[in-house]
């Protein structure tokens, strides 16, 4: 079993971690039910009793799971952005930084890292299950929407992002835009998202940069009668 921090390559772990790496790789593959303690410990190299030294029973390990899975990916992101200086580069290193995290992940459950996996149903398994756990994942997206939104009023006030587009409304946009990728590469078997990550992101880009000037189209009506047109604004949503 490859041992993994999630974004930064493979290390070695102390035993606490491994049981976390292998507590999310069994917690994604079989569910919460189907997941054993002894099958964590088996895969580890320990005793089931090694466990309940870091952990006090499945639920908890469960709920840390997700965090340590939430707070990498906080950590990871705020990272990225602290990188650079300009909107387009900051909102392009989280696209990449998620990618990768998903791509990381997908390896640590078993998969390939082509074919980034969606935590999205992990973390409905845990919001039903745990009420702590929903308010958690809330606070990330939460978390998610406010960076971006910041990056997107910076990339307005500096002439760089559209400013007819709602930064509320186009972070929300993106966030939506990128699950669902990780969506479509779990279910769709020739949708390769690493090799053409760039490309997804210049293209986003486009349409939301203030160089895209929205285009306005006139449509005339289906009745002869009463003539009259209409102008139908182009590019408002990307």
């Amino acid at each position: 079993m490859i041992y993994l921090t999630l974004g930064k390559g493979e290390i070695s772990l102390n035993t606490k971690n491994k049981i976390i790496n292998s507590a999310i790789k069994n917690f994604f593959n079989l569910g919460y039910e189907k997941t054993s303690l002894s099958l964590i410990a088996s895969e580890v190299g320990i005793k089931k009793p090694s466990i309940y030294y870091h952990f006090k029973n499945k639920e908890e390990l469960f709920i840390l799971s997700i965090n340590h899975i939430l707070d990498s990916l906080e950590d990871q992101i705020l990272t990225s952005i602290k990188k650079v200086d300009s909107s387009k580069a900051m909102l392009e290193n989280i696209f990449s930084c998620l990618i990768e995290f998903n791509s990381n992940l997908s390896i640590m459950v078993g998969n390939n890292y082509n074919k980034p996996i969606n935590m999205l149903n992990l973390f409905h398994l845990g919001r039903n299950r745990f009420p702590s756990l929903g308010e958690r994942i809330d606070n990330y997206y939460n978390f998610l929407n406010d960076t971006i939104t910041n990056i997107v009023r910076i990339g307005q006030k500096n002439n760089k992002i559209r400013t007819d587009l709602s930064e509320e409304s186009l972070a929300l946009e993106i966030i939506a835009w990128l699950e669902g990728l990780f969506m479509l590469s779990t279910i769709y078997s020739s949708f390769n998202i690493n090799s053409i990550r760039q490309n997804l992101y210049d293209n986003m880009w486009k349409m939301i940069s203030a160089e895209a000037t929205p285009k306005t189209k006139t449509k005339k009506s289906f009745f002869k009668k009463k003539s009259f047109s209409k102008t139908i604004s182009l590019g408002t949503k990307w």
